[in-house]
């Protein structure tokens, strides 16, 4: 599925005065007619300077049509012949705004003609996805803001979504200023994530319920727009890049993926609702002296009408791939923790839409399965058992365990057919 990095990279770089010594495989996701692969690129100069260079490779036709225009390198791939475009960090070709912002005196330069004074900021990138949105953390004397970059036809609808969920009593971050050419200046939340705190929250009351709480506001917030696509809605895309990356268990992940897609298929429209559309523990933001206390919701630009079981799901199967983080790095009290938090919320949304209790499953599958491709597409060792966990996770979320299975031994998909 990867392109010939090996000559791509090189050529690409032919003509910028460094010389690629090495590079390594950082991301890959659906972009329009084709694939977006990140790499880590490490250079040296003639001066042997040596530094590490983001780099992408973006396959889609459109993209490489629009680089006439819009920038980046095109050349061509050996093993297909057809071109592709080459662009690297911050010259994201889908965010102009971006490569502006990641120096400190146009930051201060830009702000202090908005009206917004800061002095000596340092910047940190808080998150990035190539071509659709990077957040800049600015610290400054005065105070902290967040510089968030969308494509530019993307600024003004963000910026009025944060006022429609301000008008609910959202705790949403405050909108400064939104630009043209997608750049978005917002206020500090309060409070610390809640992936800091999932001890707290586990030992304590009261998350769970401010959760189910924030869901119901969510849902009454006035949007008209469809939700950004998720896991399920790209369960084709993720089927095949699973099955690319897991050759040997193939038959497997078709089973797990017909049966979410034959569950799925019998769900109405009139389910919908407005949802937040990317939960997860990064977005939610807790009081540090009393965690059980939502303060903070963020990046709620993928809001809109979705299944009510699409916020839960996702937040469900991120504690579970947090959970996993934890326990490969020795932290096993904050992994209990994370499947304790994964546990409630199970039981808190349940009974909260009995009526749609069995939608969760599949949902909670779909976003596994998501995650398990992106650890396998990385091709480590550590990545592979990663992803054959989730995979293993993601069937018994659909098949749950037999009272009479050895603890031991993983869901059988050949063992229990699609109908348990």
């Amino acid at each position: 599925m990867w392109p010939n990095s090996g000559e791509i990279l090189p050529a690409a770089f032919a003509d910028s005065g460094v010389t690629v010594v090495s590079f390594r495989p950082h991301s890959v996701e659906p972009s329009g007619g084709g694939f977006l692969f990140g790499y880590e690129v490490d250079t040296v100069d003639a001066a042997g300077s040596q530094s590490t260079v983001l780099t992408f490779i973006d396959t889609d036709p459109a993209s490489v049509e629009a680089s006439r225009t819009a920038g980046g390198s095109v050349v061509p791939d050996p093993q297909t012949g057809r071109p592709v475009r080459v662009w690297a960090y911050p010259a994201d070709p889908a965010l102009p705004a971006l490569a502006l912002v990641t120096y400190p005196e146009r930051v201060t330069e830009l702000l202090d003609g908005l009206g917004i004074r800061v002095t000596e900021p340092l910047l940190e990138v808080a998150a990035y996805r190539p071509g659709k949105r990077a957040v800049i953390r600015v610290d400054a004397r005065e105070r902290t803001l967040f510089l968030k970059v969308v494509r530019p036809s993307r600024a003004e609808p963000i910026a009025e979504q944060h006022e429609a969920f301000t008008a609910r009593g959202l705790p949403v971050p405050g909108v400064l200023a939104a630009l043209p050419d997608g750049l978005l200046v917002l206020e500090r939340v309060a409070g610390v994530p809640a992936g800091t705190r999932v001890v707290q929250i586990a030992e304590g009351r009261g998350f769970v319920d401010q959760l189910v709480a924030l869901g119901a506001a969510v849902a009454s917030v006035d949007l008209d727009q469809r939700a950004q696509a998720d896991a399920l809605d790209n369960g084709a895309w993720h089927r095949r890049s699973l099955r690319s990356s897991l050759p040997e268990r193939a038959d497997d992940i078709e089973r797990v993926y017909d049966e979410i897609e034959a569950r799925a298929s019998t769900w109405g429209a009139d389910e919908r609702q407005v949802v937040h559309g990317d939960l997860h523990l990064e977005q939610l933001f807790v009081d540090p002296d009393d965690p059980s206390r939502i303060t903070g919701l963020l990046d709620i630009d993928t809001a809109g009408w979705g299944h009510p079981a699409r916020d839960a799901g996702a937040l469900i199967a991120h504690l579970v791939v947090t959970a996993q983080w934890h326990r490969g790095n020795s932290a096993g009290a904050e992994a209990r923790a994370c499947e304790r938090i994964a546990d409630e919320v199970v039981a808190a949304w349940t009974r909260r839409f009995p009526g749609l209790a069995d939608r969760l499953a599949p949902t909670i599958a779909s976003q596994l399965l998501a995650h398990a491709g992106g650890q396998a597409t990385l091709g480590t060792d550590l990545a592979r058992t990663k992803a054959l966990q989730l995979l293993d996770a993601a069937a018994g979320t659909l098949w749950p365990r037999r009272p009479d299975q050895d603890p031991g031994e993983p869901p059988s998909l050949a063992s229990r057919g699609t109908s348990d």
